[in-house]
């Protein structure tokens, strides 16, 4: 297991689970059982009578073995899926609301919880996904991550915030977690041999997105949970709650300004050193197995060779390799997810993150098995044979499910995916190219984090409503030099999938002049991009073409039709 439950979680939930009953029979109203059950990561959706539960996940880790719990209870509970997201969790969907509790019980029956999978809370702590088991990291932040985790769950401080707060580890300079992102968020260094973190502060996403500040050039390892409660605290002490829109940490930043702010951090720091907390206890590393009860396949084929080229790494660690698992649309089957962890399971219980691309990534597996692995998952993932750059596109569950969502994005994102995969492009060429959908303005597909992003938006034309996206390129995440996407334009949901194509056609022909994605729209991008976007201005008449004013997948024309608020911020006030 990958982080403590605390013994007093058993009592919180049934506690819930008198709040549930009384809603059932009639004696408690909507409004307070959603202050009640969004905290333990549990939110309504968009279908009438289904609830989501998200499950979390420290740095994406869970065992096969839970894995294999949360299909199994999704299989028996809820959807055919269950869903991977964008900050290494997962979900089940379409829960009724008499199985919430039941699910969360047999959860914890596995390590597993959903307290602050919602609300004002503590939310999952991120970790970079190859985190460990990359040749290029300063040192392994996942204990860290681990024990920060075991530590802030066991808080009643970490419920009742103004606002949910968000902390990240990254493994190098690289911030392959987004830790300049975070409310919170560590980059593991070395100084004079010491393992420690530079750490930022007052990031986020959001319709209102910001680069975090540099709080700490370094701090030693082993004060990651003093710095971690310090900043916690004064959030907790001095965040608005009576405005939730201005409630994030960056708006306490910017109220008190770098000063004010370090200030009332540097005495919550003193009065936490004060009270002489011991070293942190770092977990044990999880096992890894000494035998596999079966023999490795051989495959001379292509198609092997492509896949291991695409998406096979060798770690540092002597003839064990890394592997990453497509997952489009981070929807994973509930029967292939329980064959994939059954195959799993013999190789030990480290060998599953979750990615911030709603992907999985294997590790520590035997080179000599990588056949054994292709032979499972070329049947788990749709996007095995598939270029990178399309196994690692990203898109929110948008207006499928969400409350908040404006447009279809998974649909856009299949659209998108069927129409590169058609045309002409070699899209082995870019690999690490990053395409972010977001189905509202909203930053849960990441597009502010994107070479090429888009947003949600309502365009209109003769008093129709049609789906549309902002467009958004040319982020930077490393450290020191991050930068959020510029806004460049705006174009029709219907002609997202030939926009991209165009945009990665110019960009493949113009790379080799280039270090990277953003230099090329800070050069000429910039009004590339928005010339093609002029190019697909106007829209047809629905008399001329009336799918323009159909979203994808959709069997009705668009409207706002569902749209209501956000739960997110849900929680007892």
């Amino acid at each position: 297991m990958y982080y403590d439950i605390p013994v007093t979680l058993w009592d919180e939930v049934d506690e819930l689970e008198s709040f549930v009953q009384r809603h059932l029979d009639g004696r408690l109203d909507a409004a307070s059982l959603k202050a009640r059950r969004v905290p333990f990561g549990c939110y309504e959706q968009r279908k009438d009578g289904a609830y989501m539960l998200r499950i979390r996940c420290p740095g994406g880790a869970l065992t096969p073995t839970q894995l294999r719990t949360i299909a199994t209870l999704s299989n028996r509970n809820g959807a055919s899926h269950i869903h991977v997201t964008t900050r290494q969790e997962f979900q089940i969907h379409d829960l009724k609301l008499e199985d919430v509790v039941p699910v969360m019980r047999q959860l914890m029956n596995a390590g597993l919880a959903t307290r602050g999978g919602g609300g004002n809370t503590v939310r999952n702590i991120i970790l970079s996904p190859d985190a460990g088991v990359s040749p290029e990291e300063a040192f392994d932040p996942s204990p860290y991550a681990f024990v920060l985790t075991s530590l802030l769950l066991a808080q009643p401080n970490s419920w009742t915030l103004p606002r949910k707060f968000k902390i990240a580890f990254s493994n190098s300079a690289k911030d392959s977690a987004y830790a300049q992102f975070n409310d919170l968020g560590f980059v593991a260094a070395k100084q004079n041999g010491v393992l420690g973190f530079r750490v930022y502060v007052a990031g986020g996403m959001g319709t209102k997105p910001e680069v975090g500040h540099l709080l700490h050039e370094f701090i030693p390892a082993d004060d990651v949970y003093l710095v971690a409660e310090a900043t916690k605290r004064v959030f907790h002490k001095h965040g608005n709650r009576k405005n939730k829109n201005a409630a994030r940490l960056r708006f306490l930043w910017k109220q008190l300004g770098k000063d004010g702010f370090c200030q009332l951090y540097e005495q919550e720091l003193r009065e936490l050193r004060e009270e002489r907390h011991g070293a942190l206890e770092l977990p044990k590393e999880q096992s890894r197995a000494s035998t596999v009860p079966f023999f490795p396949l051989q495959d001379e084929s292509r198609e092997f060779q492509r896949w291991k080229k695409r998406f096979v790494v060798p770690q540092p660690q002597l003839g064990l390799c890394s592997v990453l698992v497509p997952v489009f649309l981070g929807n994973l089957k509930n029967d292939e997810a329980i064959a994939l962890a059954l195959f799993l399971e013999p190789f030990g219980k480290d060998v599953l993150r979750v990615t911030l691309g709603q992907n999985l990534r294997l590790r520590n597996i035997p080179e000599r098995y990588l056949a054994n692995v292709y032979s499972v998952v070329k049947n788990v993932s749709e996007l095995a044979s598939a270029p990178a750059l399309l196994a690692n596109s990203i898109s929110c569950t948008g207006a499928d499910t969400c409350k908040l969502g404006i447009c279809l994005s998974k649909g856009a994102l299949r659209a998108i995916s069927t129409g590169l995969t058609e045309s002409a492009l070699d899209l082995d060429q870019i690999p690490e190219f990053k395409l972010h959908l977001s189905g509202c303005p909203n930053t849960c597909g990441q597009h502010m984090l994107a070479d090429l992003g888009f947003y949600g938006q309502v365009g209109r034309k003769n008093q129709r409503m049609f789906a549309a996206y902002g467009v958004v390129a040319g982020a930077v995440v490393s450290v020191g030099e991050s930068r959020l996407a510029r806004s460049l334009g705006r174009v029709s949901a219907r002609d997202l999938p030939r926009f991209v194509c165009d945009v990665l056609q110019i960009w493949t022909q113009k790379k080799s002049r280039f270090n990277s994605f953003a230099a090329y729209v800070d050069a000429e991008g910039a009004e590339d991009i928005k010339n093609i976007c002029e190019r697909y201005r106007n829209i047809p008449d629905f008399e001329e073409d009336s799918s323009y004013f159909f979203d994808w997948g959709a069997s009705e024309p668009f409207s706002l039709a569902g749209k209501g608020l956000g739960e997110c911020s849900a929680g007892p006030v």
